[in-house]
């Protein structure tokens, strides 16, 4: 063990039943380190942020803790916290700044947000289904848990002119009975297809959006049967490095990303290769009517584009469009791919 290591593992601070200490700035978002995990988040226009921690599932929160002011180093506050149960937590953020859209400013601290960096999201663990019923903020980060196996897996590398490349959707390719699949509409379903696959002489998928999305965002109806409609196809991206947790068979707490990265894997060591249809234009939070779940209370101002009395630049259509000309926004989306 290194030098800063031995130092890192020694808590500075304390804040209730929780030690505490300075953390790293990078890497954003949740990553363990020895004996606790590091909590790093950015934003340029804040004057404030508190860490808020849940049991697993829970409506109200375990604790809130927020960055002293040595926590932050720049625009980024980072904070490690000792001794959590970090297998069974959900985590989120309030960030404390101005209430000034015209300005672009829209922070609020009485929303709990996503981490922009969440590798694992919980709220919608089950397709169509809300997890946390009558919960405010019900989209929440987890830690994930960083000891997958690859085996020593690659990308194949399969030339552009020699691919033969089957586009699906995650749930809608083996969602029908005749499928035959254990789980159908779900990543460990595709993998049971690979021979089928294989038969149609398909050496390359290309998955429609995986990021995590809320399928329950869509306000309308069905004018036959009045059931409320789903965001079927996912291109409304909640987080960007979380794969969707409605499409793993597991059930089991942040399982989604070993069930996702099982399926590349064995994609790729039976000869087809895997291409990701990602969404980096816009978010699901729309325009100065949609839903703040993350990007918009963190920092408004960095990452959408901004009309001089700000109001939203909807170049995408959606409502809002990412400012991809700011360094952090591109980092996020560089880290991302």
């Amino acid at each position: 063990m290194g030098e800063i290591d031995r130092i890192d593992i020694h808590a500075t601070h304390t804040h209730g039943e929780h030690r505490l200490r300075a953390g790293r700035p990078l890497p954003f978002g949740a990553s363990r380190v020895p004996g606790g995990v590091n909590f790093s988040i950015f934003s340029r226009h804040a004057t404030g942020c508190t860490l808020v921690l849940y049991d697993k599932h829970a409506a109200e929160p375990l604790a809130e803790i927020p960055f002293l002011d040595e926590f932050r180093i720049g625009n980024v506050f980072a904070m490690v916290v000792f001794d959590l149960d970090y297998e069974n937590l959900e985590y989120g953020f309030r960030v404390h700044g101005p209430w000034a859209p015209h300005l672009g400013h829209r922070f609020d601290p009485g929303h709990v947000l996503l981490d922009p960096y969440a590798k694992v999201i919980g709220g919608r663990d089950s397709w169509g289904r809300r997890d946390l019923e009558g919960t405010d903020f019900p989209l929440r980060g987890r830690i994930p848990f960083e000891d997958y196996d690859w085996r020593h897996d690659r990308p194949l590398e399969i030339s552009f002119e020699d691919l033969v490349i089957y586009e699906m959707h995650v749930r809608g390719f083996t969602r029908h009975e005749s499928s035959h699949v254990r789980h159908p509409g779900t990543f460990s379903a595709i993998r049971e297809k690979i021979p089928y696959l294989k038969e149609l002489g398909v050496n390359c998928i290309e998955l429609m959006p995986i990021f995590e999305f809320d399928e329950l965002d869509n306000v309308r109806r069905n004018p036959l049967t009045g059931e409320n409609l789903v965001n079927y196809w996912g291109y409304s991206t909640v987080g960007f490095f979380a794969p969707k947790a409605g499409y793993a068979a597991t059930g089991r707490f942040g399982m989604q990303v070993d069930e996702l990265k099982t399926l590349v894997r064995e994609l790729h060591r039976n000869g087809i290769e895997v291409i990701l249809d990602v969404v980096f234009n816009h978010t699901a939070e729309g325009d100065e009517t949609g839903p703040t779940i993350s990007f918009r209370g963190i920092d408004n101002k960095t990452w959408y584009m901004l009309s001089p009395g700000g109001g939203y630049v909807n170049f995408s259509g959606t409502g809002n469009t990412l400012n991809c000309n700011n360094p952090n926004v591109r980092d996020l989306v560089l880290d991302s791919l």
